[in-house]
């Protein structure tokens, strides 16, 4: 149906400039750089809508983006403005998983196959160890399982890999991948890699298909296109290569999935993919003050993979950002839940607060300061949910029920709960189904042929078999009633009603709250099945489970954070080797990332935003002194105001108040140096490296002399054996210049630099 001119009107009414351009492009490649809270959501949504008005139907439209969340918060939005219906929404997951169903075969997946996640991946990773007869004390879990995800992001086969193999253990490596996927195969699975490696593949190697999916989806949207990887990058070429009619958005700064296979390169290189390539500047900020928006740009400014965008607001300066320096940890989540409870009786909700941090081991201190003071929060860990012993019993029963050769379900249900089925049986039938080259259910039913189980075993295995036979009759059930059915019938809710009634922990509420969930499905859902409830569950993160009206404070990660946004919020522990993470301190394009990192959860800040930082937090129970991050160090504008509540640090007088002075001046000095009368020429300058050590430069002790006067923590330097580390803390002396240095491996060591083979690394040089 072709829009009339007022339906357009009204699609463009209330857009500005750059978004209208954007929403009323037509054909070929149109790139959108959209600055955070600059309406990209909308221009998407209103992009869908006004194709559909000019006459596309929505089957012929493919919209993509990152998160369930996202994803569903995109379909409203189109259904609101009246033509949703039919059009495809989905993560690339979600999209891996729909179009596996239809061309399965060609990717060796067959009907009802299960997604293992993380934990279930470990436990083939360890049958594919035992059958090729590697120990762990040859290559860890971990190393097989990063080595097959970067395998399978590269699109590289078991054989393919092997191929490349130069070294013995990357031999082992290939033998084991090759082991893991015949087991996949055999349970009729797949990993989450899979998901966008086997739809790449497929559609690289059949044009057929290509082609086919082409023609149905006319138009395609892909929503933070900086954040695609190899695989994800395939895909979208593929599935626009003949029309051409792709639109990337997305921000290069707010890049920050690197770790786990994004490649920023996608979207800085697009004009290059494209060359015809239309390209749209989303500028104007609607969300946040414009001092968040001037602290927010100057950090950005420093890196150097980016495409510029001059950011701007119509609303207002709003107060300075404020930078915080506590003593210690403690200090800061007690001041943090003071101002909350400030706030709060001013009038604020609590679900206007949100505290934000790199890593999660820091949100205890926080939780605590929170109870005490009768604050209720939630911390966005929505996986957590799903992988609680209680949850993926009853998770593991229906993928039973839809994939019955999944071994690592079955296994986990056969004496779950315990119905006198004991390891000695287990392994025999195991054996017996490893003589056969069967499925071990397939086997099961003929538990009397086997030797070595006893006639009560016996009797059991076969209770066990007609249990799920009767609950087959389940899959025909809506999901919430199949869910609630399988609750009773494997004697999972009678054992913990039972618990429950003895004073145990409460877990029959959250199997009664995955019921809930399945009945939410079933309301949403076009078509629901158990099967497709499974794939969602699956394919749950953290920001599905945040719910930003929850009336509580939500405490979480900035990775979390992103597409989030709160009236308040507090972004904790900006110290060097936290927040840049220690990892990135090698050098590379890391710190551009935990920079990038940083970014995002400032601009999350509608009205106030409050940066933080201690000179000692505990760390695994021990208290470490921790130096501020850099990145506090990158703002000097008149948009921060900075407020030191340490009131034992030691300033210079002529530096109090500049950035320089900021810096906390003491920290693990010996006592003799502590009760030395202070010079005002005196400068002690904290330094800092990583979560585990940090140390204090006493620039006094430095003689004009000595060759290593302008030598700076935090720098990088070689040895000669040990390689490249980074300096913790130096006192240059004539003759005598003491240095720690950190390194990867061998941890801290001290040199007298005149006698150690030592050298100072310039930057891009490592």
């Amino acid at each position: 149906m072709h829009a009339t001119s007022a339906e357009t009107r009204t699609i463009l009414a209330d857009l500005n400039d750059a978004q209208r351009q954007a929403v009323a492009h037509q054909d070929g490649p149109l790139l959108v750089l959209a600055g955070p809270g600059s309406g990209k959501t909308r221009v998407i949504t209103r992009r869908a809508a006004y194709l559909v008005r000019r006459g596309v139907p929505t089957r012929n439209i493919l919209a993509i983006t990152f998160t369930n969340k996202a994803a569903d918060e995109m379909k409203q939005r189109i259904e609101a403005l009246g033509v949703g219906r039919g059009m495809w929404v989905h993560t690339f997951h979600a999209l891996g998983v729909r179009l596996l169903r239809e061309f399965g075969p060609l990717a060796h997946v067959q009907p009802g196959f299960t997604i293992y996640d993380v934990p279930d991946q470990r436990r083939v990773i360890k049958d594919a160890m035992a059958v090729c007869g590697v120990s762990e004390n040859v290559v860890s879990l971990d190393a097989v399982q990063a080595t097959i995800s970067q395998a399978k992001n590269r699109l590289l086969t078991p054989q393919q890999y092997g191929a490349q193999a130069v070294f013995f253990e990357q031999g082992t490596l290939a033998r084991l991948y090759e082991a893991y996927e015949q087991l996949l195969e055999q349970r009729n699975a797949v990993d989450f890699d899979d998901l966008l490696m086997r739809v790449a593949i497929v559609l690289r190697d059949h044009p057929d298909v290509t082609e086919r999916l082409n023609i149905r989806f006319r138009y395609l949207l892909i929503d933070e296109y900086q954040d695609t990887n190899h695989a994800q990058y395939l895909i979208a070429q593929h599935l626009s290569r003949h029309h051409r009619n792709i639109c990337a958005t997305g921000d290069p700064d707010q890049s920050i999935y690197g770790w786990r296979g994004a490649d920023i390169s996608n979207i800085l290189e697009f004009e290059r993919d494209y060359t015809d390539a239309v390209v749209v500047r989303l500028e104007q900020n609607y969300r946040s003050t414009g001092n968040i928006l001037r602290v927010a740009s100057q950090l950005i400014s420093t890196n150097r993979r980016r495409k510029h965008k001059d950011l701007w607001t119509e609303n207002g300066t709003g107060q300075p950002v404020a930078v915080w320096r506590f003593a210690e940890g403690g200090d800061e989540a007690e001041r943090i839940a003071e101002t909350i409870v400030e706030m709060h009786r001013e009038g604020r909700s609590y679900s206007d607060f949100a505290i934000a941090y790199r890593i999660n081991a820091i949100s205890r201190g926080l939780e605590e300061s929170l109870r005490v003071r009768g604050i209720p929060y939630k911390i966005a860990r929505g996986v957590e949910f799903y992988n609680r012993k209680e949850i993926r019993d009853v998770l593991a029963y229906l993928r039973v029920l839809v994939n019955p050769v999944d071994q690592v379900a079955l296994l986990r249900i056969i004496n779950t709960p315990t119905r006198g089925i004991g390891k000695t049986t287990v392994t025999r039938l195991l054996e017996e189904a490893g003589a056969r080259a069967r499925p071990l259910l397939e086997i099961m039913p003929d538990v009397e042929d086997y030797p070595g189980i006893t006639r009560a075993a016996q009797r059991r295995v076969r209770a066990f078999v007609g249990l799920l036979d009767e609950m087959k009759t389940v899959l025909a059930d809506p999901v919430a009633d199949a869910v609630s059915r399988v609750l009773t019938l494997s004697g999972l809710e009678a054992d913990l009603r039972k618990e429950q009634e003895d004073g145990g922990e409460d877990r029959l509420a959250n199997v009664q709250e995955l019921v809930t969930a399945a009945a939410q499905y079933d309301e949403e859902a076009e078509e629901p099945t158990l099967a497709d409830f499974l794939n969602r569950v699956s394919l749950t993160s953290d920001q599905d489970s945040v719910d930003e009206s929850a009336g509580c404070v939500l405490l979480l990660t900035l990775h979390a954070a992103k597409g989030l946004e709160f009236p308040v919020v507090f972004i904790v522990g900006l110290e060097q080797g936290m927040l840049p993470h220690e990892r990135s301190l090698a050098g590379g394009d890391q710190v551009e990332e935990e920079r990038r990192l940083c970014f995002v959860g400032i601009t999350r800040a509608q009205e106030r935003l409050y940066l933080s930082h201690a000179r000692e937090r505990l760390i695994r129970g021990r208290p470490f002194p921790r130096a501020p991050s850099q990145f506090l160090r990158e703002l000097d504008c008149d948009a921060i105001e900075r407020t030191d509540f340490d009131e034992g640090a030691f300033f210079d007088d002529r530096e109090a108040g500049s950035k320089e002075g900021f810096e906390p001046l003491h920290d693990h000095l010996p006592a003799e140096e502590l009760q030395r009368p202070r010079s005002p020429k005196r400068r002690l300058r904290e330094s800092a490296t990583d979560a585990d050590e940090l140390r204090i430069i006493d620039v006094a002790a430095a003689g004009t002399t000595s060759p290593f006067a302008d030598w700076k923590p935090g720098q990088l330097v070689r040895h000669a054996t040990y390689g490249v580390g980074q300096l913790l803390w130096i006192r240059p002396g004539a003759g005598q210049s003491r240095a720690a240095i950190k390194f990867a491996g061998y941890g801290e060591k001290t040199f007298i630099l005149e006698l150690a083979p030592v050298t100072k690394l310039e930057r891009g040089s490592v």
